[in-house]
C-alpha cells in the first residue's frame, strides 16, 4: 500500500487497481490480485474460505489431504485470468496440493524466497 515506484512518484495502489481477495469474488476492474494460495485453491474449487485458514502455514498436515483431489477447468477463473503470478516463500508452493494451483494457470511465474 506504501510502495511508490522508482519512476513515479505516486503510490502502487495510486497507479494499479488493487484486491485483497477475501472470498471467491474478484473485481473486474482489478488490475492486482493479491492472494494466498489457499484462497486460490478454494476459488478454484468453488468453495469459500475462512480468513482465518489462510493464516495457517500450508506445509502443515491439516492443509495436506491424503488424496489430493484435482483442480478441474472453471470458465469463471480462465486459465489465462493472470498474466503473472508472484509467489511468495515459493519453495513451500510448489509441491502436492498447491503445485497443482501455479500449474492450473497459464501465466508467468516469479518465485520469491528467503
Amino acid at each position: 500500500m506504501s510502495f511508490v515506484p522508482n519512476d513515479d512518484n505516486r503510490k502502487f495502489t495510486e497507479l494499479y487497481s488493487v484486491q485483497r481477495l477475501k472470498s471467491s469474488y474478484i473485481a473486474t476492474d482489478s488490475q492486482v490480485c493479491i492472494s494466498t494460495i489457499q484462497r486460490l485453491y478454494s476459488i478454484l474449487k468453488g468453495t469459500e474460505l475462512e480468513e482465518s485458514a489462510e493464516e495457517e502455514n500450508p506445509n502443515e498436515k491439516s492443509w495436506q489431504p491424503k488424496e489430493i483431489p484435482p483442480i478441474e477447468y472453471d470458465p469463471k477463473m480462465p486459465i489465462e485470468f493472470f498474466d503473472f503470478i508472484v509467489i511468495d516463500e515459493c519453495h513451500r508452493s510448489i509441491y502436492n496440493l498447491w503445485k497443482q494451483v501455479l500449474e492450473y494457470y497459464d501465466a508467468f511465474e516469479i518465485g520469491v524466497s528467503s
